[in-house]
């Protein structure tokens, strides 16, 4: 594992946080990671497998010049799911806690997912004065089926449900964690693509341009122009906290297929997700050509 700095983000839905909160809590975490990772020795990466148990990311979210929150993506666990291989990831949303004044959001998504990327179970926790909100969505593709439960946990008590709902699923989808990893997975293809992706219990689209264009992006992380891979898309819905409409994605080229950076429209104008730290065996940013 290796992260480089030059001077030493629900994903896509992730980032949609960002409009309504205003923040990233500090980096300290991962920064502390890297400086580990300048003196490890990492085993060599696979080379045709994107997804890799233990991979975390880090990225600062930002609004104009204000510093809004942070996003942490993690793969914990490779496992089996009704007799399907599945990874678990979850992400961690945080808003800047300078900014607690005017928000104080803490949101947590978790997600199993196939190694083609379509989600399995889905579930959320966002923080409130009143106790956690939980969510799950549960799907049962060959019954063409999701089983949706709401409820609380009120001061870390065992969730109160006061919701249940079966909707049904015309195929294989999308929640909005998983969402993020199936952008990575085809971003080197060339085509556009209508997603399905679930938010909470209602069947939405996104669109996705895969463009396969290369480009070269700079970020604070990383001492030279990065090689990435360019896409650009459209979701049709309102994501948390505002997300809404078009979005732009440099991933890097490479088969890790990193997001580097990103800008989103939300509510209140356009947000910017930037990577800041890296936890992946073996990986460095591609450097850009000449």
């Amino acid at each position: 594992m290796r992260c480089i700095p030059r001077c030493a983000g629900r994903s896509i839905i992730a980032a949609g946080f960002i409009a309504a909160t205003i923040g990233p809590s500090g980096v300290s975490t991962m920064r502390a990671i890297a400086q580990d990772a300048l003196h490890a020795v990492a085993p060599a990466l696979p080379t045709d497998h994107m997804l890799q148990v233990g991979e975390e990311l880090e990225y600062s979210v930002s609004y104009s010049f204000f510093s809004i929150g942070t996003i942490r993506f993690k793969i914990t666990e490779r496992t089996e799911h009704r007799n399907r291989v599945v990874y678990k990831a979850h992400t961690i949303i945080d808003s800047n806690p300078s900014l607690s004044w005017l928000a104080d959001v803490h949101i947590r998504f978790y997600s199993m997912m196939d190694e083609d990327v379509f989600t399995y179970q889905w579930s959320g926790d966002d923080s409130a004065s009143s106790g956690v909100e939980f969510r799950m969505m549960d799907f049962d593709y060959p019954m063409k089926k999701m089983y949706y439960v709401r409820g609380v946990r009120p001061n870390g008590k065992p969730v109160e449900t006061f919701e249940r709902e079966t909707v049904a699923v015309s195929g294989q989808a999308q929640d909005g964690l998983s969402l993020f990893y199936y952008a990575r997975r085809h971003v080197r293809d060339k085509r556009v693509e209508e997603i399905p992706t679930f938010i909470d219990k209602k069947e939405e689209s996104t669109r996705i341009n895969f463009l396969a264009k290369i480009e070269s992006q700079e970020i604070d992380a990383v001492e030279y122009p990065v090689e990435t891979v360019f896409f650009n898309g459209h979701a049709g819905f309102v994501g948390v906290f505002g997300l809404t409409g078009g979005f732009e994605g440099w991933f890097s080229n490479d088969d890790a297929r990193i997001p580097v950076t990103a800008r989103l429209k939300v509510i209140l104008g356009s947000i910017k997700v930037e990577l800041t730290g890296w936890k992946r065996p073996g990986w460095s940013p591609p450097r850009a050509s000449e």
